[in-house]
């Protein structure tokens, strides 16, 4: 293995450490509780003592840190503990990552244990800070949850009401609203997909139907809508994705077909880029690279579905054992990675990449020709936009979950910056992160371990780190002053489905994320979830109108969960927006 930094890695660290160090002082000067001061003088010093190592490894790999004017967030005196050892844990994570994959050689030369036992002290001195300031579980169970939560100086409108499992959205030039429903979700039976146009009085019309569930993107070129559909279900479809471009009249033209839809993910956004082209994405077969017992609905009708790599991958040959919910007798399966359920692997193993391949995002003409891979290891690109500033893709993608034959323990939802060509981890790391770090260990379960013999280059870290299980779907810039936070991403999150325990309600909410500095806040939140009976439920999308001063966002409705034991119930989707108010 060769001794790498990824791209931007020690840069993006610095940056972060450098927040923090504003955020220390922020803490330092508005200390309610002069007993603590002691404690956050420590904080600080050692915040000193990071910026020098960081620069000092920096230097000695040839590395320059650019110095930039960073326009830091600051909360109250608890959420900025908050926050801080939330970050704080993830640089602990990427630390540790250099002497557990990247770096291992040469990580005590450079000092890399000092940064990784400084870092260790700070994280733990926050986990007691933030659990000393913290209300008392009893008090706040007793606390009334309220409908939802609104930043202040915006005001939350429902639009449309009555839609069933809409998905996103998209504005044609004149301002018109088309939005698309799945046709089905988790829990009900597989149904067909449709396109509706918004009406000025509420109403909606149904441009056309018949997708191939799920219908996950729509994007409006040059008078066209262009449509992605999964073309699976637990019960029909063949599992090949296509991207149809749908005229106003309601006629359908199948512009790529054959993408490899089956499985735990399917298509996820579609968009066009000022080149021209048309830019989709593709989410992975399964949770981690192995089929296992958690895909049993989509073993029943596609015994041989499994995760196609878009680049030639040579397999360490592990193989897991389950048991076989295809076999009518007690019986085990042994698989392996990229493999069909039952079909081990060996030690040396090649797979072959594919141009129809899991985890990846693609481009091609409007017409569908010359479809290329622009970047893979993803493991759900499940929200994809070009920033109106950089003009660099950026990608939402989904974290992984502690269930099947290879577990991972709290993976967070992620944004990319895409690196064209770039590889960006998956099977084997995870949010930037080697899959060995104790961090995705899940309890009584095997450690996991790498799949792939070798890897490419990491492409980089993660632009920011969204909250495991939050489910974080589409996005967009704020381009507009006058609304507030330009610059930022409105993110969409979903919300939990039940997979992990985690220390708060994951997602329901949408959250503003400086793409800068990282940092990440509340601008809507649903705390009650499912049981939400006004506001919205689950966002799933969210956009600005052309003019930038009005956000408007998708509503998926109830989903359920295993806990809340309540299932999918059509016709609760809407379409809100907010506004800013006077």
């Amino acid at each position: 293995m060769n001794e790498y930094i990824p791209n931007g890695m020690i840069q993006q660290q610095f940056r972060w450490e450098w927040v923090h160090y504003c955020l220390y002082q922020h803490l330092q000067k508005n200390n309610p509780i002069p007993k603590l001061q002691p404690v956050l003088d420590q904080l600080l010093n050692e915040q000193e003592k990071q910026l020098a190592l960081l620069e000092k490894i920096a230097i000695s790999q040839g590395i320059t840190i650019p110095s930039a004017t960073i326009n830091v967030k600051y909360k109250q005196f608890n959420e900025c503990i908050k926050e801080l050892h939330y970050r704080e844990y993830q640089l602990l994570q990427e630390y540790m990552s250099y002497t557990d994959y990247f770096l291992p050689a040469s990580s005590q030369s450079l000092g890399i244990r000092d940064l990784i036992n400084i870092q260790l002290s700070q994280v733990n001195t926050l986990v007691g800070l933030k659990q000393a300031l913290s209300t008392p579980a009893k008090e706040e169970n007793n606390t009334e949850k309220p409908d939802y939560l609104i930043e202040q100086g915006y005001r939350l409108e429902r639009f449309v009401s009555g839609l069933t499992f809409p998905t996103v959205m998209t504005f044609d030039l004149q301002g018109n609203i088309y939005v698309a429903e799945a046709g089905f979700a988790y829990g009900t039976k597989p149904g067909k997909g449709r396109v509706v146009r918004i009406e000025p009085n509420g109403s909606f019309t149904e441009i056309a139907g018949g997708f191939g569930g799920p219908v996950t993107g729509i994007a409006w070129h040059d008078g066209y809508l262009y449509v992605a559909a999964g073309d699976i279900g637990e019960e029909h479809g063949a599992g090949c994705g296509q991207i149809i471009r749908l005229s106003l009249d309601g006629t359908k033209e199948t512009i790529v077909t054959g993408l490899q839809t089956c499985g735990d993910h399917f298509t996820g956004d579609v968009l066009f880029g000022t080149d021209g082209k048309l830019y989709f994405s593709v989410g992975t077969a399964t949770n981690s690279a192995v089929v296992g017992t958690d895909d049993m609905l989509i073993l029943k009708y596609h015994p041989q579905f499994h995760d196609t790599p878009a680049r030639d991958i040579e397999l360490v040959g592990t193989n897991f054992v389950s048991r076989n919910p295809l076999s009518e007798q007690q019986d085990v399966a042994v698989t392996g990675a990229y493999k069909p359920f039952g079909e081990s692997s060996y030690e040396g193993e090649m797979i072959s990449g594919r141009l129809l391949a899991n985890g990846v995002i693609y481009c091609c003409n409007p017409d569908g020709t010359n479809l290329q891979i622009v970047a893979d290891g993803f493991r759900n690109p499940f929200g994809l936009k070009f920033s109106p500033f950089s003009g660099k893709l950026i990608a939402i993608d989904h974290g992984a979950d502690p269930r099947g034959s290879r577990q991972i323990r709290l993976d967070w939802d992620k944004v990319w910056e895409v690196v064209p060509y770039g590889w960006h981890g998956f099977p084997d790391f995870f949010s930037g992160l080697p899959a060995t770090l104790p961090h995705f260990h899940a309890d009584e379960q095997a450690k996991p371990t790498f799949l792939l013999k070798g890897h490419p280059y990491l492409s980089s870290q993660p632009l920011a780190r969204l909250q495991s299980h939050s489910a974080s779907m589409k996005f967009d810039f704020c381009t507009n002053a006058d609304f507030g936070r330009p610059g930022e991403i409105f993110v969409a999150q979903f919300g939990e489905s039940g997979f992990e325990n985690t220390e708060e309600l994951p997602g329901f909410k949408v959250v503003r994320v400086d793409l800068d500095t990282g940092q990440i806040s509340d601008f809507f939140a649903n705390p009650k979830g499912d049981s939400a009976t006004k506001g919205l439920v689950r966002p799933i999308d969210v956009k600005f109108n052309s003019a930038g001063n009005e956000l408007y966002l998708v509503d998926f409705g109830i989903m359920g969960t295993l806990q809340t034991g309540r299932n999918p119930k059509p016709k609760t989707g809407s379409l809100w927006r907010i506004v800013k108010t006077k």
